[in-house]
């Protein structure tokens, strides 16, 4: 049986493998002994600009280039490993090796080992460090997600993971923004695992979670008997628990006052006085903080250091909010899947109606709010979204207009009341709507605003 056949066959195998290759995050590219594509997985079609149906059937070389030797593995040459492909102006890292049937070369696949030189120098980094030679023990301190956690596909999610990604390269404070429930942490977890400080500590601290009088201590450490209670030997504070790693600062804004002259000062020196110390104390810290409010607003107030907040936004990172994005239907079904698979439950599937009604909806909770309706309906087998915005779920119900008109009409609306409470201020107006200026340009431009 040639390859072509096989995976063309209608066999539960031949499906379910297609399935698993569609949800590898790398680029695989399978052709005949003639070079003829007969099978390439979504994330190669999201790189290459189309559908597997615009590939499938061609050759190998009409739609990769010429430098690709797949062609040339299927008959015979030879395998190439770590082998460079420029495609569409990714530099690939790749695998290209046949594919035999007993004995026999019946085709080759080519695999994206990397995606990118900057994911490659990462990759060696970690390598060549002692902690792959040697076990070191518990790390309690830890960042649990990377960008492959972060769900989402389009325009405006890649440019959200580039940003990140971009950010993560460079060793400065970055400051996330973003609504409740819209995956801050999830991007400073991300930043830290794709930063250069990724073998080192991630440690966490919630801000508005800690009464005022104890988050200096909490931040900063404290001397033996440096107050009532405190250990005789002292303890150390979450700067230094992070050193040579990552300190992510969530809620930065419920910062009290008094504390945001001495985080400052750590930002500034690299040092640190413990509560009850005399003595300087060098820290090697990344900063990442978070914040749903604005620190601008705040700044002007008198609630928060316009200095700080200088100085904590050198990167800064806007969070999209779901109800802005155009890719709600595939985010649900890839949440389904890991939320059935944590729940050792069987799978379940929306019906059309079920996706017109989690596009209708506002989702002010955003993803941590449709993740609490995915994880009811997997129990319940009931799509059960709460009215937190009558108005909406009542055009939901009556349907008077297409729904792709609903939500470009809702979205025109809340860019032209964020236009007119910013004064026409794009910068402020992006900001009010919790979005880039790149887009809101683009949200103008479709409205005609």
């Amino acid at each position: 049986m040639v390859l072509s056949q096989w995976i063309a066959g209608s066999s539960e195998e031949a499906g379910f493998l297609r399935l698993v290759l569609d949800h590898v995050s790398d680029c695989l590219v399978a052709v005949d002994t003639s070079g003829t594509i007969v099978l390439i997985n979504q994330p190669y079609c999201r790189l290459l600009g189309g559908a597997a149906d615009d590939f499938i059937g061609r050759h190998i070389t009409d739609v990769v280039g010429p430098q690709t030797k797949l062609h040339l593995v299927a008959r015979g040459e030879g395998s190439h490993v770590g082998y460079p492909l420029k495609v569409r102006g990714h530099q690939l890292i790749t695998k290209q090796v046949p594919v035999l049937q007993d004995g026999r070369i019946i085709g080759a696949v080519g695999l994206a080992l990397f995606s990118d030189l900057g994911t490659l120098k990462r990759t060696f980094r970690r390598a060549t460090r002692s902690e792959l030679a040697m076990p070191q023990g518990n790390k309690p301190w830890r960042s649990r997600f990377g960008m492959s956690d972060i769900i989402g596909q389009g325009e405006l999610m890649d440019g959200y993971r580039n940003s990140l990604d971009v950010v993560a390269g460079h060793d400065l404070p970055v400051l996330i923004s973003g609504e409740t429930g819209s995956g801050k942490e999830l991007a400073a977890h991300a930043i830290h695992a794709h930063s250069s400080r990724s073998d080192g500590p991630f440690v966490w601290v919630n801000c508005a979670s800690i009464p005022s009088e104890l988050i200096e201590a909490e931040l900063f450490g404290y001397e033996g008997g440096a107050f009532t209670g405190a250990r005789s030997r002292g303890k150390l504070g979450k700067f230094e628990l992070a050193s040579g790693g990552t300190l992510f600062l969530d809620e930065v804004g419920d910062m009290p006052l008094h504390l945001q002259g001495s985080l400052l000062r750590v930002l500034q020196t690299n040092e640190l006085v413990r509560v009850g110390g005399t003595t300087p104390v060098a820290v090697n810290t990344r900063v990442v903080c978070a914040t749903h409010q604005s620190l601008p607003e705040l700044a002007r107030a008198g609630r928060f250091r316009q200095d700080l907040y200088y100085r904590l936004g050198v990167l800064p990172i806007d969070v999209p909010p779901l109800r802005a994005r155009d890719d709600i239907d595939f985010l649900a079904r890839r949440l389904l899947m890991r939320i059935a698979t944590r729940l050792s439950a069987a799978p379940r599937d929306l019906s059309r109606k079920e996706i017109a009604s989690l596009l209708a909806h506002r989702w002010p909770g955003n993803v941590r709010e449709l993740e609490n309706v995915l994880t009811r309906f997997i129990v319940t087998g009931q799509l059960i979204i709460s009215a937190a915005s009558p108005k909406l779920e009542q055009r939901t119900n009556d349907m008077p207009k297409p729904l792709k008109q609903r939500i470009q009409s809702q979205t025109a609306t809340e860019v032209r009341t964020a236009l007119e409470k910013s004064g026409g201020n794009k910068r402020r107006a992006a900001e009010l709507l919790g979005i880039s200026r790149a887009h809101l340009y683009r949200l103008m431009k479709e409205q005609t605003l």
